[in-house]
């Protein structure tokens, strides 16, 4: 597969980068380190997402340059961690009007859109994969390309502590800082950096915790005029859930975020015995066994009761804490 790809790369001089909407550090960092990995090789690369890239991720490694250039026509684009070219949001009907797609992903809901597939669940992150393909075309990976790749590493086993945390993982962390990653930098942009409102935020959202099934379901949610008033944005409140995900022995943690009146976007987190990626799958939603979302067009009290209605089903078909 890696030759396949190589001989695709070889014979453009543009190519495209393409990123998932409500972009996070893993789709960002893999696009950025393919630009930053090829253009030295004579490629001319646009790194594009949708709007708005989140300013969280500010200490990537040449985050600026997203959105720089436009995505030019009838070139090869690679789509960095998306299940679909819906996920691609504003670029999706380029993705599917490309001559050729190379879909890079690590999720199990992946649909296999692309010209060529990179699809392995076995990876902490898509940029494993494209850390992968770097080794496998033996072409030198610059300092901050290591960067952004050791970003969706980090940011994707949430600081080494989901159940992802291989030792593929681990190796390929300690790679990457030996070629040039920043991890202090990294570490500190990602987990000791976040503005005044983010607390605030996730403040609103603790205070008003619900833990059901004795503790083993625990769901919170956070409204646009909550949002408003912390001074904090929709992307602000995607962290929270790893708050929600601390309580010993519980199975589901939720996180409903109302985006517009008719727009809900929900967090799903899952510990032994449920599969997030499942319930996810309920409603159109995908992800991980561990980490999926789900957004619907409807209001947020009516996501709220229809997911955690399927939730409390889930929670019932597990065994009882021991």
């Amino acid at each position: 597969m890696a030759p396949a790809i190589w001989q695709l790369v070889e014979g453009a001089g543009r190519l495209g980068a393409v990123t998932h909407k409500d972009a996070d550090g893993d789709t960002l960092g893999s696009a950025l380190a393919l630009a930053q990995a090829l253009e030295p090789l004579g490629k001319t690369i646009a790194v594009v997402s949708s709007p708005p890239v989140p300013a969280g991720w500010w200490f990537l490694p040449g985050i600026e340059r997203v959105n720089r250039d436009p995505l030019p026509s009838g070139v090869p684009l690679f789509v960095f961690d998306a299940g679909d070219p819906d996920r691609a949001g504003d670029y999706a009907d380029a993705v599917r009007r490309a001559p050729a797609v190379v879909n890079v992903d690590h999720h199990i809901t992946n649909s296999r859109f692309g010209t060529i597939n990179v699809v392995s669940t076995a990876a902490a992150s898509t940029g494993e994969l494209l850390y992968d393909l770097f080794k496998a075309w033996k072409i030198a990976i610059p300092p901050a390309a290591a960067g952004c790749l050791y970003a969706t590493i980090l940011s994707d086993t949430g600081g080494f502590r989901h159940d992802n945390t291989s030792e593929r993982a681990l190796r390929a962390a300690a790679e990457l800082v030996a070629l040039g990653a920043d991890p202090v930098t990294i570490a500190r942009g990602l987990f000791k950096s976040r503005p005044a409102s983010t607390l605030r935020m996730q403040g609103k959202i603790l205070e008003s915790l619900h833990f059901e099934c004795q503790d083993r379901l625990v769901w919170g949610a956070i409204t646009q005029a909550e949002l408003a008033a912390s001074g904090a944005t929709t992307d602000q409140a995607d962290s929270a859930i790893d708050q929600l995900n601390t309580v010993r022995d519980q199975e589901l943690a939720i996180l409903f975020k109302e985006v517009g009146p008719r727009l809900t976007k929900v967090s799903i987190r899952s510990r032994d015995q449920v599969d997030a990626a499942e319930l996810a799958a309920m409603f159109g939603g995908g992800g991980h066994r561990r980490a999926s979302g789900i957004e619907l067009a409807l209001p947020l009290e009516e996501v709220q009761a229809r997911v955690l209605a399927a939730a409390r089903a889930k929670i019932a078909e597990c065994a009882p804490p021991s």
